[in-house]
């Protein structure tokens, strides 16, 4: 009997659930006038800012847990398909509806800045596909290396990179200055601790859960202190961009990932919404944003309005995954849909209590 990774159920579905969250709050700040409330919900998406890393993340621990240092035959033909073709997909969508074309030549440059300059939330695609190049390069030299000491490496790494473009004005050399524009989202510079991350942990997963419950304080404690840390940043006026590329992002999301496995090492079982969410997960990451400006005011209050927003977000996302996947070609449209019954992961809970 197949032996879940129950750990990737819960990050998948909460990831996805906290993206659209971020969005749901960022769509009624359009809407109210939040003078009092504003701080609180902006404290909110901040913490939640977490979700896209993660994505990355379980990106490359799937594939080091599996495959370890290499990949299979066919792994990058595969990847251009069930990634590529809704990444080209999605953003030719995006580009129409929120780029207000009034000609071919608008919407074709709707359609680069999307696609090639980090113009919208697909950019994690691109990013995916830059794991799975490293992770095919380096991955034979970095099994070789300290894990402890190259995660350490490469958060220092990515916390500069973010902190270049935070604190440093942008060169005037064109070759030179993207990278303080949106397109250096997309470098994987940027992105580096959570590949790291992925690899030793997907690599070591057995050894890191047969002993991560002896570092549960440490785990527990260092949340604690960074997301105090990160919240004080914000508030304290220091760093008021709220987004994924903060300097103290890295830290906060490794921490946050550390959570995630210590919590799977004491239980093992996932509730079925959150496989159901899991399942669903890419293709709500794709389509969510479509509509999610587009719903309107639903209250006049506005947590009541974020709470109806998100529900409907959600709610519609999966009835159109569901439809499109339906179709043979569904799945290029709008992502796959993963295929995993909570019965037979409940079979496995019960059979093997041990990832």
């Amino acid at each position: 009997m197949k032996v879940y990774t129950s750990v990737i159920f819960w990050m998948r579905a909460i990831a996805c659930l906290s993206i659209v969250m971020i969005h749901t709050i960022t769509t009624t700040f359009y809407k109210f006038d939040m003078p009092n409330e504003g701080y609180l919900l902006r404290s909110v998406q901040l913490l939640l800012l977490y979700a896209t890393p993660v994505f990355v993340f379980i990106s490359e621990f799937l594939l080091a847990k599996q495959y370890k240092t290499k990949v299979k035959e066919g792994f990058i033909k595969q990847k251009l398909m069930i990634l590529g073709i809704p990444y080209i997909i999605i953003n030719l969508g995006l580009a129409y509806v929120y780029g207000y074309p009034k000609n071919m030549s608008d919407y074709l440059d709707s359609v680069s800045f999307m696609m090639f300059h980090g113009g919208t939330l697909t950019y994690f695609i691109i990013i995916i596909f830059q794991f799975y190049a490293l992770h095919m390069l380096f991955a034979k030299y970095l099994v070789k290396l300290n894990p402890i000491k190259m995660i350490v490496y490469s958060l220092i790494i990515t916390t500069l990179y973010w902190a270049m473009r935070t604190f440093i004005d942008a060169p005037d050399a064109e070759y030179l200055n993207w990278m303080w524009d949106r397109e250096g989202w997309m470098v994987f510079i940027g992105w580096l601790s959570y590949f790291l991350l992925g690899f030793y942990m997907g690599l070591y997963y057995e050894t890191l859960m047969a002993n991560i419950k002896r570092y549960s304080l440490h785990i527990i404690i260092g949340t604690i202190v960074v997301t105090a840390i990160t919240l004080y940043n914000y508030l304290s006026g220091w760093i008021t961009l709220v987004d994924s590329k903060r300097i103290d992002t890295p830290i906060f999301v490794t921490m946050v990932i550390l959570m995630f496995f210590l919590v799977s090492a004491y239980t093992k079982y996932v509730p079925k919404f959150f496989i159901v969410i899991s399942n669903y997960s890419f293709s709500i990451y794709l389509i969510h944003y479509f509509m999610i400006h587009r719903l309107g005011q639903l209250h006049d209050n506005p947590i009541f309005n974020i709470i109806f927003t998100f529900t409907l977000t959600i709610t519609f996302s999966i009835c159109i995954a569901y439809l499109l996947n339906l179709f043979k070609f569904g799945k290029f449209i709008v992502g796959g849909i993963g295929k995993v019954k909570y019965e037979s992961f409940y079979n496995s809970y019960k059979n093997n209590q041990v990832d």
